[in-house]
Formats: structure tokens, sequence, C-alpha cells
């Protein structure tokens, strides 16, 4: 990738724009030999397949499955550690080919990826088998009676399997191995979620007389330990030296150039940016895979990039994304592995370790939330051994600019901890009518499965009817299952389906979104083309929209109001005073503008009659004394705009304290607030309960300010820009900001 790098530099009008490029070297293997060696037919697929030795990392994991330790193994991607679980399942078969395993993954994908493995293996005493959403009838039932290796998702594990139990009763009678692949997507809520269905699974399997050995992967993060044991609450050992050999790759850090005015800091589009990225590697013949944060962006760049260039080439690059149905994924993976493809434009969904062929080289559009899905995306590139390039097309954002200024912190930085929160009561809540419902829940047993909270949610479910007691058992009393109203990836309930006019399913938007993103009048995406949100019916969960170009695009406005319930933690940050505990949210989105694509003015603002939502979650918040704000020189005129700036700077600085995305958490800033008795500012975690970011938040609250204040300090910018302290998802339409009076008031808060 020389060659392209030095273009790119020679070009006057890209040489700017190249903020930065590190090459790291390639890395040489480090293996070992097991005692007693694998099992010879074990052995023999391995050879087939190109593999002679172990590297460290697989022959430590190896050794501890077949010793009955729970093991996590943590290292980056195409580093072979499916292996450290293949392995102890293929030799557990052979020994004994009644023996059963449990396989996770986070999407379909990667389920299929890793059928397609175990299967290449040859040994009949291995039946493999994906269940998921997609499997049909027949296939399920033959799998319940058949399969010894059952390769699912969580989803399908919480609604599908665990509640139909009694037909699984063989499979989990003899249970071996329990897989969770790619732990470090089980954060946040949809972790949180996770880790109560991994209890309700070893509460089933304790039922049938199993007591597997738990196996796990991840990719480097700060708590690989601490996290598996909170999914789990299981003792695991962490083999966390990655061993495998790697190509040089080359880190570009790509900061689009400011627009003609550059007083306000506006720089040109990421999205653009990396289009133009994309057609240049496509154009050369690299295969490339450019990453979008949304759904949105994903489909704006593949369109873009598809009129852009040739038509031979044009039909050789794809989107990919979640919401599209399961077989255009299927056929888009299948190209992609293939190299029919040329260039994937896609979401996260592709972060995973699904073994996409051969790749040149990844782009990044905007800094992802997380050095840990940083160096996923960049690892989706050279996994042949080959020289590869990430380029991390940089945004407006405050914490893309961060890294902009330190682009070493990409690779020298550690990894941020991953949080979830099982004991969540809301969650905890949804997920004990689930376990009431497959066994019902003894709380002098389960509060070692569940954790202390489970005693006063029997009660309350109790006091509710959801549960009865019988001979001190409490059981699920309502007629209906509960599982299918619980989405365990958000914390809402079944998705909404889009449907177009003519009544033809384009995908998915979840509850937590549909408000704001498939309101009336909204624009919305898919394959590029364009449609208009006609309908949405809240009570058959349906979106319509009508296929229609228009340019201009959709941003909601959004009222939000955060109540303090109960404080749990408080401290002094210099003059700050700083707490975290319980607060209630109330938000509704009220409006929305319809803005020109061409140059963002404002064409329409459309009132909207949406309910409203209200949630208890966790939150960290900082109050402001008058004598500060005096202190400041900050008037009272001004105090609203300099605590806005101040909240949305600090929110976008939080991934560098925790594994979250700006889009989990929410905010509120407030010159008065008759809860903190004066001036300050709420962040909050996006999901009803918490999900376990605030307390993490509040730990490091100090170094969290700080950051916040050289990010303010260091921009270029006059008054204020995306840089800094305008938010993309900011419900005021970033109104009023005062970039210069949160300097003010940052430094003399924390003298």
């Amino acid at each position: 990738m020389h060659d392209v790098i030095s273009a790119w530099q020679a070009d006057p009008d890209v040489a700017g724009r190249i903020a930065h490029v590190e090459r790291v070297p390639a890395r040489d293997a480090i293996f070992e030999d097991i005692d007693p060696p694998i099992d010879g037919r074990v052995a023999g697929a391995l050879a087939a397949g190109g593999i002679e030795r172990l590297y460290r990392h697989q022959a430590q994991v190896i050794r501890r499955a077949r010793e009955g330790i729970h093991t996590v193994a943590v290292a980056g991607t195409a580093s072979g550690k499916s292996l450290g679980y293949q392995v102890p399942i293929a030799e557990a078969a052979i020994a004994d080919r009644k023996s059963t395993s449990l396989l996770l993954f986070p999407t379909k994908a990667l389920a299929q990826d890793q059928f397609r493995s175990l299967h290449g293996f040859g040994i009949p005493e291995i039946v493999p088998i994906t269940y998921d959403g997609d499997t049909d009838k027949e296939t399920r039932a033959w799998a319940r009676r058949h399969a010894t290796a059952v390769l699912t998702n969580p989803d399908m594990l919480h609604i599908g399997i665990l509640p139909a139990h009694g037909a699984w009763a063989s499979f989990f009678s003899r249970l071996q191995y329990v897989v969770i692949d790619e732990i470090h997507v089980l954060r946040g809520i949809f972790g949180s979620h996770v880790g109560n269905v991994l209890r309700r699974l070893r509460r089933v399997a304790a039922h049938y007389g199993a007591n597997p050995t738990f196996l796990a992967s991840s990719a480097t993060i700060g708590n690989p330990g601490h996290l598996v044991e909170a999914l789990t609450g299981l003792p695991f050992d962490v083999v966390d030296q990655d061993t495998s050999p790697a190509g040089a790759t080359t880190y570009v850090v790509w900061n689009p150039e400011d627009e003609e005015d550059d007083l306000d800091g506006t720089r040109r589009s990421a999205l653009a940016e990396t289009t133009d990225v994309l057609v240049d590697l496509v154009g050369r013949g690299h295969h490339t895979i450019a990453f979008a944060r949304s759904r949105k962006g994903t489909e704006l760049v593949y369109r873009w990039a598809r009129e852009r260039l040739p038509a031979e080439l044009a039909g050789r690059i794809a989107p990919y994304r979640a919401g599209y149905l399961p077989s255009e994924r299927r056929a888009i993976e299948a190209r992609l592995f293939d190299g029919d493809l040329l260039g994937v434009v896609a979401t996260n969904a592709l972060e995973l370790g699904i073994d996409v062929g051969g790749l040149d080289a990844a782009i990044i559009t905007t800094f992802p939330g997380t050095i840990s899905s940083f160096r996923q995306q960049a690892g989706r590139a050279g996994r042949r051994l080959d020289e590869s390039m990430a380029v991390l097309v940089a945004g407006e954002d405050a914490l893309d600019q961060w890294f902009v200024r330190h682009p070493e912190q990409l690779l020298a930085r550690a990894s941020e901890a991953a949080v979830v929160n099982p004991s969540n009561p809301t969650v905890l809540a949804a997920h004990a009518g689930c376990a009431a419902y497959e066994l019902p829940l003894d709380p002098a047993k389960d509060i070692d499965v569940f954790g202390g909270g489970i005693e006063e949610i029997i009660i309350d479910m109790v006091g509710d009817h959801r549960l009865r007691v019988r001979d001190s058992l409490a059981y699920w009393a309502m007629r209906e299952r509960p599982a299918p109203g619980i989405d365990i990836r958000t914390a809402g309930g079944p998705a909404f389906t889009i449907v177009t006019d003519e009544g033809d399913i384009l995908g998915t938007v979840d509850e937590a979104r549909v408000f704001s993103q498939a309101h009336p009048g909204a624009v919305y995406l898919h394959h590029g083309d364009g449609f208009v949100v006609e309908e949405l019916d809240l009570e058959t969960r349906l979106v319509t929209v009508a296929k229609r170009e228009v340019g201009y695009y959709t941003q909601p406005q959004v009222e939000t109001d955060v109540w303090a319930r109960t404080i749990e933690g408080s401290a002094l940050l210099g003059r700050f005073g700083h707490h975290h505990g319980a607060v209630e949210v109330h938000t509704q989105v009220v409006a929305f503008k319809r803005r020109s694509l061409r140059d963002g003015s404002v064409i329409s603002h459309d009132l909207l009659d949406l309910p409203s939502k209200q949630f208890t979650t966790q939150a960290v918040w900082f109050t402001v004394p008058d004598s500060l704000l005096a202190g400041a020189d900050i008037s009272k005129k001004d105090a609203p705009g300099t605590l806005h700036a101040a909240e949305h700077t600090a929110i976008a600085l939080l991934p560098l304290i925790a594994i979250c995305d700006r889009w989990d958490v929410g905010g509120l800033s407030t010159p008065f607030h008759p809860d903190l008795g004066g001036a300050g500012w709420f962040i909050y975690d996006g999901y009803p309960g918490g999900a376990g970011i605030a307390p993490v938040a509040f730990e490091s609250g100090e170094r969290h300010l700080r950051s916040t204040l050289e990010a303010l300090r260091s921009c270029d910018c006059t008054d204020g820009c995306p840089s800094c302290v305008q938010s993309p998802k900011c419900g005021n339409f970033n109104d009023p900001l005062d970039k210069h009076g949160a300097i003010r008031l940052l430094e003399a808060g924390l003298r």
C-alpha cells in the first residue's frame, strides 16, 4: 500500500488531509505444543486446512478447556481464537458422540461462518447446525433430535430455546461446552440482557444435570475477565497474549479540511471523504471495506460511490447493514468471501470475526466510539498476512478531533473497560418472568444465580399478579409467554417493521429509535434509494414509507426533562459538585426540521404529535455554585449556552473512559434545577435502569472533566463547532452554545 500513500501525499488536493501515517511492522507467530497431543482425526482436519501447529494462546485455551476451566481468550482479528473452542468440541464429540455444545454468536453471519468451519472438520461425530430466526420449522425439529453442536445467537436462546427447553431435554442433559464468542460486543443494555439470558441457561442446564464449561472469546478490551464474569456469574481464567502472526499495517489518519469559511471550524462531511477514499481504492483494484456509523451513512456512501464509479466497478460494490432481509445479507457475504466484491460499505455488522476473505484496506468513517472497535474494524483488512491499510476518516466530533491531535493514542492507548449491568432492575425483572416461565423461581436458590435483587423483584411481580406462589416457589401467572415481548438488543419491545406503500418489507427499526428516525415525514434510505415515512402505526408496529427522492434530510427536535431520585455517591471536583444516582427521564420528539442536502439550510420546521417516553436510569451530574459562575465571569444570560457547551463536550469525551457511544447516553443542562439547587448538567444512561456507564463515569470524574477542558482549549474554531461543542444528536439544534464560557467555567472550577 506504500504506492497509494505516496500518491496521496504527492497530490496537492489530498496531501493536506493526511494528518498522520504510521506503519506497524509484521510480527511472527509464537507456537506451543500441547500434551497430550490433539486427537489424530482433529489434527488431520486442521492439517488439511493448512494448520500444522498451534499458537501459544490456542494451546493455553485448549489445555484449560480439557480441564473444565471456564476460560476467555483475548486476541485481535484473525488470531485463530475460534480454534481454542473448536478443538475441545471436536475432541469431546469423538470421545463421546452424545456430547453436545452450544455456541453463541452476536450475529447470524458469525454463526454461519463458524458452521462452515466446524462442518469442514469432516468428523461424523460432530453434527453442527445453525439455529436462528432464518431456520425453517423442519430443520429446527431435526436439530433438537440430532444436532450435537448448535450455533445460535443470544436472541434465539432467549426467545426460542430456553422457553421450550423441554423439547431440548436430551441436548441439555449432555451439554459439555458453552461458547460465547465476541464478548466485547456484549456491553451496555445488550450485554445486561445477555447476562441474564446466560443465567437462565445455567438454571436450565443444571435442571437437566449438566454443568458445562464456558469458553469465551474477545477482542482486546480493558477488563475481559471482569466482563465475562459479570455476564455469566462464574469465575474465569484469562488468556490474553495474542501470539498469532500479522502482516504489516499502515495506519492513516485522514482529517477533512475546513470549508472555505473556516472561522466556524466546519469541515467537509466525513461520509463524503470516505466516499473519495473508497472510490480511489476500488478504482486502483484494492479490495476495500468502508465502515459507517449508521444505516443512513452506509446507504449514502454506497449511493455516492456507485454514482461515481464506472459501471463495471459500480456493480462490484455493495452495502451491508442490519435491517436487510436474510437472503440479501447471505448473498452479499458470499460475494465478499469469493472476492467478487471489490468494495463493501457496512455498519459494524461486519466488524466481527466472520471470514470476509482477503481485504487490502479498511476505511473507518469517524472514530467508532472505542479503541477496541477501531482495532477490530482496522483488523478486517490484511487477514492473509499481506500488507494492509487502515484509514480513519475523522469527523467533526470532539472525540475524533482529539484523536487527530493525539494520533499515537490510537495504537498506544489501552483498551477501554466494557460495562454491563445485569442487576438493572428493569432488565432483571423482565428475565425473572422468563425464568419463572421456564422453571419456577426458588428465592433461596436463585439468589445465587441472579443476585440479591431477585428477591424484591419476585415480591413486586407477585404483587402485580405476574407471578403466583405455590409451595414457596414462584410460577409465571400470565397466559402469554414473556420472552417474545422482550427485545434484548434494546430497552424496548419488539422492533417496528418498515414496509412500502406497495406492501414490500424493507427492514426493521427498534423501538428506541422509531420516534426519532421513522416519524411521519422522516427520510429513510434503503440500498441507496430514498423513501419518506408516510405513517407510523404504534398498535401494529408498522412504518409505512413511499419511495421518493427528495433534496433534503430530516432532523428531529427532542424535549427532555431529568429529575434526580436518589444519590448513590457524591464528591467535590475542584469547585464542582459531582454526584451519581438514579434519575427519572422524560423525552418527547416534538418536531423535526427539513434541511437542504445542498447547504444544510432549513426548509421547514414541522410539529409532531408523538407520545412521550418516561424511564428511570442511572446518571452522573455536576452542580455549579453561583459563586463559580460569577468567578468565571459568566452572566445569567450566558449561563445556558455555557452549561450546554460543557455538557455536549463532556458527553463527546465520555468514550475515552468507558466503552460506550455518545448515542448510548443523554444529557440535560440548565441554569437552574430544583433538584440541584442551582445550575448544572446531567449525563444519563439512555436505557431504563441504566447500562452501567454512569458509575464508571463517576469514578473517573476528574479525568473526564480535564479531557473535556483540553478538547475545548485545543479546538481551532472561533466560537464553537462540531469538533468541540456542537452535537449531532442535540434535541435543541445546538442552540444556545458558548464555547468560551465553557472554557472559563472549567478553568475556574478545576483550579
